[in-house]
């Protein structure tokens, strides 16, 4: 099972959202100097989310030159979203060297570009799917549409996904546990292997991930409860391994 602790990026800056509002935001200081910390600890992935791009569309290269640092100086296996909407884009990010591209709004409005981005890059693409009340939120969690997570995660699982992440966007922010429950659910309704995300609070929800594995669980993103230091990446890496 994987951790991933989460870096979001805005305007150059590791920064936090309460359930997606960007009037809502905490600011961690540098992306780099956090990310290395979280190798230090032990992490061997990163989950980092460009805010901007996400309300924009658009990549900055402020924002490239941030995370190719951090591939450079670290040995984490770094996967990124926000943002990205085409091929192109998914090019521009692994030239920088990420493991992964995470789509998300792009793959609402286009099953297209989900089937070319697996034909074409296989598991260095996956695929987002934030909820807010069941209902898959787009354009930073800004926008909901008219689709239910889990029709659109079965979707996916027949285009080729294997893995997505699941947000539930109310928790995102909060500490206030992991919907455990909901990722299952997803997992269980679509055959995807779901990364469970938001509302991560402290080692009890890194337990509960690893206990339901074997429903289709496969890692966890924490952000702010590292921050906030009611979470000890090295202690949720030990619970993952089962040590």
């Amino acid at each position: 099972m994987l951790v991933l602790p989460a870096i979001d990026l805005y305007g150059g800056l590791a920064v936090r959202l309460r359930q997606g509002d960007f009037k809502k935001i905490t600011h961690y200081g540098d992306p780099i100097a956090v990310a290395q910390r979280f190798a230090n600890s032990g992490a061997t992935h990163l989950h980092m989310v460009d805010l901007q791009a996400a309300k924009s569309g658009r990549m900055t290269s402020d924002t490239a030159a941030i995370v190719k640092a951090i591939v450079d100086r670290t040995n984490l296996r770094v996967e990124i979203g926000g943002g990205i909407r085409s091929l192109a884009d998914i090019e521009r990010w692994l030239e920088c060297g990420v493991w992964r591209c995470v789509l998300g709004t792009a793959a609402v409005q286009s099953r297209d570009l989900v089937q070319r981005a697996i034909d074409q890059f296989g598991t260095a693409v996956t695929v987002g799917v934030d909820a807010r009340s069941g209902a898959v939120a787009t354009s930073g969690w800004l926008e909901t549409e008219q689709l239910s997570a889990r029709e659109f995660a079965t979707e996916l699982y027949g285009l080729g996904l294997r893995e997505c992440i699941y947000t539930d966007i109310s928790r995102d922010g909060m500490l206030s546990g992991a919907n455990v429950d909901a990722a299952v659910d997803l997992a269980q309704a679509s055959g995807l292997q779901v990364i469970v995300s938001g509302g991560v609070r402290n080692l009890d929800d890194i337990c509960a991930v690893r206990a339901r594995e074997n429903q289709g669980l496969s890692g966890v993103i924490a952000g702010k409860a590292i921050y906030e230091e009611t979470l000890d990446v090295t202690a949720a890496l030990r619970v993952a391994e089962g040590r």
